[in-house]
């Protein structure tokens, strides 16, 4: 009886060991405009800081299973490998003679591939004449640190995103919303936005700051958007589920100037920020709770895995830490520099 109760005892003991050995840590890759700052969230505080750069980082992605961070400036992109925590490459696309800027990025399902929606202008030397190329989506091969493949696209490309389910195919936010067809590189539209489709009543206007997705997380994208027809005004969210391509809209029961947004781990609210974090019911659309920003305005918004905590910033040199409830300030963490983006990236 007594070696039956030991051996239930090791093996509980070792149970308890391996789910913890499995359980992930989750920490927000901050990059600031000389450096990316990580944060582990079990202390909200940051421990380690890499100073790989001195660039202004517009936004970021990253591989499929989070082992590659991407922090994109205007014109090149830094690696990090979240393994080691350390910049393992750099990308830089404009040279004397070619500006090549990047307006937003995603990374192949398969992990191989950048997609960049890019403008690029040339010119010959010695020639004072630009030449200023349609806008396009290139097709960046990661092995062979070159351009392979790229696509005339609409004009005014923000947002990239590729579909879990579908490698086939990208959507493009633009001035409307745009399913690109990497095999033919034909594009159509699948939303009217500023321009509506027939029968459509309300004129759309997104704002897309930052994505606010993470590695493996449920795959649903809310981006705020403003719309006006002739007998009302108002605001709502766009939703894109990256698994499938599909796409929907919330109607907001109440109009808040919102950068970015970030669906809960349940899929029941979304979290707006800009200078108030506004907490929505992502089925009503009606406000549930508000709380106006503790340290100016905010451009990025993560949500803890757990759905217990939202982490709002930066755009400025901080981020502050949320309880998910009750909106309460729980914290701010201090960074070295200001920054735009924050990816919440669990391992």
């Amino acid at each position: 009886m007594m070696k039956k109760k030991l051996l239930a005892t090791l093996l509980l003991g070792c149970m308890v060991s391996f789910s913890g050995l499995a359980r992930a840590n989750d920490f927000i890759y901050a990059p600031v405009s000389n450096a990316l700052q990580i944060i582990d969230c079990s202390k909200d505080a940051v421990v380690k800081t890499i100073p790989a750069y001195n660039d202004f980082i517009a936004s970021a992605a990253y591989s499929p299973d989070g082992k590659r961070y991407y922090a994109c400036g205007w014109h090149s992109i830094y690696v990090f490998d979240t393994m080691s925590d350390k910049l393992i490459d750099t990308y830089n696309f404009s040279t004397e003679l070619n500006r090549v800027t990047i307006g937003s990025v995603a990374v192949s399902t398969d992990g191989a591939r950048l997609y960049i929606a890019a403008s690029i202008v040339k010119r010959k030397q010695n020639i004072p004449r630009l030449n200023v190329l349609p806008p396009q989506v290139v097709a960046f091969d990661l092995k062979k640190r070159q351009i392979i493949k790229s696509y005339e696209a609409p004009n005014a490309i923000s947002g990239v995103f590729t579909i879990r389910k579908d490698p086939n195919h990208l959507i493009l936010l633009g001035l409307d919303v745009y399913k690109l067809d990497l095999r033919t590189g034909k594009v159509e539209t699948i939303m009217g936005m500023l321009n509506p489709d027939k029968g459509q009543k309300e004129v759309r206007n997104i704002i897309l700051n930052n994505v606010n997705s993470s590695p493996g997380d449920h795959g649903l994208l809310a981006l705020p958007y403003y719309s006006f027809s002739e007998t009302a005004r108002g605001m709502g969210y766009l939703i894109i589920d990256t698994n499938t391509g599909k796409l929907s809209l919330v109607k907001g029961a109440d109009i808040w100037f919102a950068y970015s947004a970030k669906v809960s781990p349940d899929k029941k609210y979304i979290y707006a920020v800009l200078d108030e974090l506004v907490k929505i019911d992502m089925k009503t659309g009606k406000t549930i709770k508000y709380t106006t920003a503790e340290k100016g305005t905010y451009t990025a918004v993560a949500v803890s895995p757990d759905g217990k905590k939202v982490y709002a910033g930066p755009y400025g040199a901080d981020i502050s830490v949320y309880d998910a409830e009750s909106l309460k300030l729980l914290g701010v963490i201090p960074l070295e520099a200001d920054g735009r983006v924050s990816t919440l990236i669990s391992r």
